[in-house]
């Protein structure tokens, strides 16, 4: 027992494990078809340890090395060839998979604020429970890596019990020895002193022996890393520093976009119908020769964020009345405005604090589910106020105030030229999907854009036409343009609604926003 605890613990303490408690796997070169070598979740299923990761290019370009949640990670090399580190052996021996995809440039990895650890060549890292992954690629995230790395696994205070399980185990050979020598001594004469003596040090002997073994298998379990337990991760969409830098990047490309009214710039910090309403605006502004609005920046956000465990992720930031809705549709997406709206004079919004995105459990709590209040809407706003769904909301003068614009339209050429006119339509509907969250005090809000499609068929004259003759409308379609069948155009309505929790009141309407984006006819 003592020859086997001294052997093991030697071979542990200088040859394995080292004064720094760390197992060394030695070089491993690496090379990858596509653009980043990364672990999978498996091989970081225990916790614990401390994981040092050391590479450098053959090239001797800069190597980025980092540490990312699992989904992050799988998000950022989606459909992107790379190579998978699968399987790890003794004495740390990597097995690799290539993962076929697309060789396209990815956004520089250290760009990115997601990573939980990064650096430039090298990296420590305490293995925290949950599916994590490591990632290696080059800095610039254009070429293939080819590299040379190192891994180590740090367990911490285990060159300290195996030298303790090597000294424990010389103590027990030594023992050992001096038993063989002392059962080996020639018999006394008086038989009967030897038999009561021999039993008790043989005895003490194995009981030493049992409890220095059990004493280092207990300290030696000490530093065994503990297995997963956890297998979903999640993380808040964006760090308050990242939020700021976020914003700063817009006010920048934002402003010089509008003093130019450069509509392919503003897609770069803009995306959905934000960027359809700005770059109308920005058609309008041109065509009607409107002087250039001052720049508006984004001051003194605050932000409210959510956490997820998938993409796409949102946030809301609130900067005086203005509430913006930003989304990052994949991990190495840049993050976009895709809703700004201007609140209400009357209109507060809740306390925001501890957002969550809203799930379909969490229907049950509201007379309507919140995920439906803009098709809900949008019914009222189409049936003109004579809708059932009209109950649930309280309603805005704005709404009382189109409704009329219609039915003075519609009386002008009822009485005017009853012929001219078949019929005049606005039909709402919800734009695309909206963004849905839930406060801590269990209120709902919903950010969403209505489109509002409004339609004037002519009448069977064939002498008769219609044309947009003036407005913002002219800036889409020329006056001297002429349409025989019908005039039509699109509206594209920011609004917030605040939903409550059943029997706590109605839908309040904190945001009504709208901006023409078409006009034309057939």
């Amino acid at each position: 027992m003592g020859l086997l605890l001294t052997i093991a613990g030697g071979a542990a303490a200088f040859f394995v494990i080292g004064p720094d408690d760390t197992v060394q796997s030695g070089d491993q070169h690496l090379v990858s078809k596509g653009l980043a070598i990364a672990s999978t979740p498996e091989l970081l299923e225990l916790h614990g340890p401390i994981l040092h990761v050391d590479a450098r290019s053959a090239n001797g370009k800069p190597v980025f090395v980092g540490v990312g949640r699992d989904f992050d990670v799988a998000s950022y090399l989606k459909e992107t060839a790379h190579t998978s580190l699968v399987q790890l052996t003794y004495p740390i021996a990597l097995s690799t998979q290539e993962s076929k995809g697309a060789v396209t440039p990815l956004p520089a990895p250290d760009s990115l604020d997601w990573w939980v650890a990064k650096g430039t060549g090298s990296l420590s890292w305490p293995i925290a429970d949950g599916p994590y992954d490591v990632v290696i690629m080059s800095a610039d995230g254009k070429t293939a890596p080819d590299v040379q790395v190192r891994l180590g696994i740090e367990l911490p205070h285990a060159f300290a019990i195996a030298l303790a399980i090597f000294i424990g185990g010389l103590v027990i050979l030594a023992l050992g020895i001096v038993l063989i020598v002392v059962r080996r001594r020639p018999a006394r004469p008086a038989p009967v002193v030897q038999e009561a003596a021999a039993p008790a040090p043989f005895g003490t002997t194995y009981r030493v022996i049992a409890g220095t073994a059990v004493l280092g298998l207990l300290t030696g379990c000490s530093v065994v890393p503990e297995r997963d337990t956890v297998t979903t991760l999640t993380r808040p969409a964006i760090t308050p520093e990242a939020g700021q830098a976020v914003i700063k990047r817009y006010n920048e490309v934002s402003t010089a976009a509008g003093r130019a009214r450069n509509e392919v710039q503003i897609g770069q910090v803009e995306a959905g119908d934000l960027v359809m309403q700005t770059r109308a605006a920005y058609a309008i502004g041109r065509s009607l020769k409107r002087p250039l609005p001052k720049p508006a920046p984004i001051t003194k956000p605050t932000f409210a964020v959510p956490e997820y465990g998938t993409y796409p992720m949102r946030f809301v930031s609130t900067a005086g009345s203005t509430v913006g809705v930003w989304q990052r549709d994949a991990a190495g997406s840049p993050w976009m405005q895709t809703l700004s709206a201007t609140l209400l004079k009357s209109a507060k919004l809740p306390d925001l604090t501890g957002l969550r995105p809203a799930t379909n459990a969490d229907s049950k709590n509201f007379a309507m589910a919140p995920q439906t209040a803009p098709a809900a809407l949008s019914q009222y706003l189409t049936a003109e106020g004579k809708s059932p769904q009209g109950a649930s909301f309280a309603v805005i003068p704005q709404f009382a105030t189109s409704f009329k614009e219609l039915a003075v339209a519609r009386q002008y050429w009822h009485k005017n030229d009853p012929k001219a006119v078949q019929k005049i339509t606005s039909t709402y509907s919800a734009a695309s999907p909206s963004s849905v969250f839930i406060t801590k005090a269990g209120e709902a809000v919903v950010l969403a854009t209505l489109s509002q499609e409004y339609l004037l068929v002519v009448g069977q004259d064939p002498d008769t036409y219609f044309y947009w003759g003036s407005g913002e409308a002219t800036a889409f379609s020329l006056p001297a343009t002429h349409y025989k069948s019908a005039l039509k155009s699109t509206a594209l309505h920011d609004v917030v609604l605040i939903v409550p929790p059943k029997g706590k009141g109605k839908i309040r309407i904190a945001a009504y926003e709208s901006q023409l984006v078409s006009a034309g006819g057939y």
